[in-house]
């Protein structure tokens, strides 16, 4: 009994540490799209864990989607299988080309409905396999990997590789996402400065402010002032003010969801 109390603690050691570092690249990545570092930052161990949530669950999706694919063994299955390797990096991709004639609606879709994607289709297989008989019967008798422990081997690392590679995609996309609208997200922020700090007075007249990250040590500002996403030159700024020297955030957010990146 105690064996198995070790065998079970250390496993899951294990996939704490895994989802940990996707949280810690994931945040990583977000942070510095807007040039921040995660020095500037205060996460714990629980915030980067909180943060990986999202990653570790799409490598169950990635996993379930090829297993059903292994146990099906039909080409049209592999086939959607290997469109989903690229999705991450197809909707981070897709920020750079949402106004292009041709493929511009796909890019659209990506941007809009990326968890809503990538959870949605394994279950949408698995639903099309079951409706078949043949595919059903398959599924039902054969549960276990049918093509031995070395192609397993092969899909435990290629799912580990596209964590890490969807961790840092899904970052960049969150960060995207916002500098394309921060009002969906961010809160609309203007600061009262104590009269202690003269000569952050100026903060004060700044209409595009949006509250970036605050803690009781560091308030990260966004402004977006003159900045329009997806144009070339186009820049943003990021204001570092000493929490101390504000005597008050006076904060406006938009209450409209997103049902496509919500959903589920």
């Amino acid at each position: 009994m105690e064996t198995k109390l070790t065998k079970i603690l250390s496993s899951l050691t294990l996939v704490a540490a895994w989802a940990y570092s996707l949280g810690w690249i994931r945040t990583s990545y977000y942070f510095r799209s807007f040039g921040v570092g995660l020095e500037s930052v205060e996460y714990s161990p629980q915030d980067y864990l909180f943060a990986s949530w999202y990653t570790v669950e799409n490598v169950m999706f990635f996993v379930l989607l090829w297993w059903v694919a292994a146990l099906a063994r039909k080409k049209w299955v592999y086939a959607v299988a290997a469109l989903y390797l690229p999705l991450p990096y197809l909707a981070d991709l897709s920020y750079s080309h949402l106004t292009s004639p041709t493929w511009g609606w796909l890019f659209w879709l990506l941007v809009s409905i990326p968890h809503s994607v990538l959870k949605f289709v394994p279950f949408l297989i698995l639903v099309v396999i079951g409706m078949n008989k043949e595919g059903y019967a398959r599924l039902k008798e054969e549960s276990s990997w049918p093509h031995g422990n070395f192609a397993l081997v092969v899909l435990s690392i290629v799912a580990i590789a596209w964590s890490i590679s969807a961790a840092k995609h899904f970052g960049t996309s969150d960060a995207n996402y916002i500098l394309r609208d921060p009002t969906k997200t961010l809160l609309h922020v203007k600061l009262r400065i104590l009269d202690s700090a003269p000569n952050l007075k100026p903060i004060e007249t700044r209409q595009s402010l949006y509250l970036l990250y605050y803690s009781a040590h560091r308030c990260i500002l966004l402004d977006t002032a003159g900045f329009t996403f997806g144009q070339i030159g186009a820049h943003f700024t990021i204001l570092y003010v000493p929490p101390e020297k504000v005597e008050m955030i006076d904060g406006l957010k938009n209450a409209k969801l997103d049902p496509g990146r919500l959903l589920w």
